[in-house]
């Protein structure tokens, strides 16, 4: 019997210091910390929220400040601090929204937490460590199972919900003729004709990409020949050279003899041939990196428009996010 206890001691023990989260407690000091995620089992481009609390006597002070997360492995997105109260203590921290695009195991290292008591002495405490593991989007899919057999519909209702749908399909290839055949014309003639300008056109379709989920699903070729031809069009029309069928090489040849900055130049020339490495060479880009090509690629059009063009864009510019 006795045997029997310490084994379920043990095992309750192993169970508690293997989760997605825990707190861990001084012994002698009126303080605990807590380290979290709201998941563990993710996928690229997922977002996940990690959260590092202190739990203490308003007496305790803290020295340290919790530190941000490796980021050579995670991208953070945003940055909250926590400052709340809870009955007579006082609840510390800071909330991190973190996404990955690389797939393996990961392990969130314990924070230590300095800490100075009511009567001057410093002490530590210690997170728990925290895992993640990312897997593809194929292997995220859930699969079905077979289901059950649907119970017997009768055939009186089953003809009725027929006819309900023909009805209604018969009335909206109606009122589809009628529009074509008599309202569409002028309806479209008291629709003024909107043209944007090359400036206008490039960045909504940049920021239309950017704010795609082509690189969360792992469409980096497709992404990248995007992005290319949305400049090379650009160029095309705001230079009158011949962009869309030309080599990066050829492009930067054309534009020599501009009066184009050389600092712009040279953005064009990154952005381009960043786009052909991840288009014939497979190269796939980290996070930062995809940051920085997508700003290089707006900051192009950005410079190159017209004065009035350039003053109208930026009023509006969105955040170069992934």
């Amino acid at each position: 019997m006795r045997r029997t206890f310490l084994l379920i001691l043990i095992a309750a023990g192993l169970f508690l210091s293997f989760g997605t989260a825990g707190i861990l407690c001084a012994e002698e000091d009126d303080i605990s910390v807590k380290a979290e995620v709201d998941k563990a089992f993710l996928t690229i481009g997922d977002l996940v929220t990690y959260t590092v609390t202190i739990t203490h006597d308003p007496e305790i002070k803290i020295l340290t400040r919790i530190p941000s997360p490796d980021t050579s492995v995670l991208e953070i997105k945003k940055i909250e601090d926590v400052n709340l109260k809870e009955k007579k203590k006082r609840v510390t921290g800071r909330r991190f929204v973190l996404t990955t695009y690389r797939l393996g195991d990961f392990v969130l290292d314990p924070v230590t937490i300095r800490y100075q008591t009511a009567d001057g002495s410093e002490k530590s405490i210690q997170t728990n460590k925290i895992y993640l593991s990312v897997k593809s989007i194929a292997e995220g899919e859930p699969k079905e199972d077979i289901r059950d057999v649907k119970s017997v519909v009768s055939l009186t209702r089953r003809f009725a919900r027929i006819g309900t749908v023909l009805l209604v399909a018969v009335a909206v290839l109606a009122g589809y003729w009628i529009y074509s055949k008599f309202l569409r014309k002028r309806v479209a003639s008291l629709i003024p004709e909107t043209v944007l300008s090359p400036e206008d056109e490039a960045l909504s379709l940049l920021r239309e990409l950017f704010d795609s989920d082509l690189l969360r699903k792992g469409f980096v070729k497709i992404y990248y020949l995007k992005l290319s031809e949305i400049l090379r069009v650009y160029l095309e029309k705001r230079y009158g050279i011949l962009a869309v069928e030309s080599t990066t090489y050829e492009i930067m040849r054309s534009l020599r003899e501009t009066a184009i900055p050389q600092s712009l130049k040279e953005k064009m020339n990154y952005v381009l041939s960043s786009s052909d490495l991840a288009k014939f060479a497979k190269w796939v880009p980290p996070p930062t990196e995809v940051v920085t090509i997508n700003k290089r690629a707006e900051e192009i059009v950005l410079e190159s428009a017209p004065e009035t063009e350039t003053a109208n864009a930026s009023s509006g510019e969105a955040p170069h996010g992934v």
